[in-house]
């Protein structure tokens, strides 16, 4: 994969918005996020492999996953935020597991009234775990992590439609590509389903957010 596509295409779309509506929306480039970047949540969710893994005669096919995640907007367009995932399974004699953390920073900018373009950049700390009766190895690695994605208000106050475009610096890093949607309620709540997509797997997850 080539990782400089998402920066790159992140620092043009970035580059080119603010000139381009300054003369319709002076305030865009600088202007309120259609969204609230401050907020916590949580999802679990299934990962399904495109191959499996036959571990000492065990075979692997899906993971289940869950995961927290917040992030904190301190400005109209910048949000810094953190997560934590995990996904596992276990056979009758062994386990997989693999956790992650991660710190990002959110640029959100208006692109027009109801839609937010997101490009982002971050670190992701991996940690994999294999286990054969109770005797494990393990095995960590770390990434700057980058990406773009967008939220588009289809029922304002309602209901919203996102997209993302992530990579990472990694050795042998796949592209992965996400779309999801978010059923609002009481304002701050909301109940989302995204679906992501790469090289070697998808996973669907379902989960809830709190937004100030």
């Amino acid at each position: 994969m080539q990782n400089t596509n998402a920066v790159a295409l992140a620092a043009v779309l970035a580059m080119i918005t603010t000139p381009l509506l300054a003369e319709e929306q002076k305030t865009a480039s600088l202007g309120e996020s259609n969204f609230s970047y401050s907020f916590v949540g949580g999802y679990l969710g299934r990962i399904t492999l495109d191959e499996e893994i036959n571990f000492l005669g065990e075979v692997y096919e899906d993971f289940g996953t869950a995961g927290l995640n917040g992030a904190v907007q301190l400005a109209d367009n910048f949000a810094i935020g953190a997560g934590f995932g995990v996904f596992a399974n276990e056979g009758n004699r062994t386990e997989i597991t693999n956790s992650s953390l991660n710190l990002s920073l959110f640029f959100p900018i208006p692109i027009v009234d109801r839609v937010d373009l997101i490009p982002q950049v971050g670190f992701v700390y991996n940690e994999a775990e294999a286990c054969f009766d109770n005797i494990c190895a393990t095995e960590d690695d770390s990434a700057l992590a980058y990406g773009v994605g967008t939220r588009i208000w289809v029922v304002p106050g309602s209901f919203e439609f996102n997209a993302a475009y992530s990579d990472s610096d990694e050795d042998n890093s796949e592209s992965t590509v996400s779309l999801g949607g978010a059923l609002w309620f009481r304002e701050h709540h909301s109940i989302e389903l995204n679906v992501d997509r790469s090289d070697s797997f998808d996973a669907v997850t379902v989960g809830y957010r709190y937004s100030l």
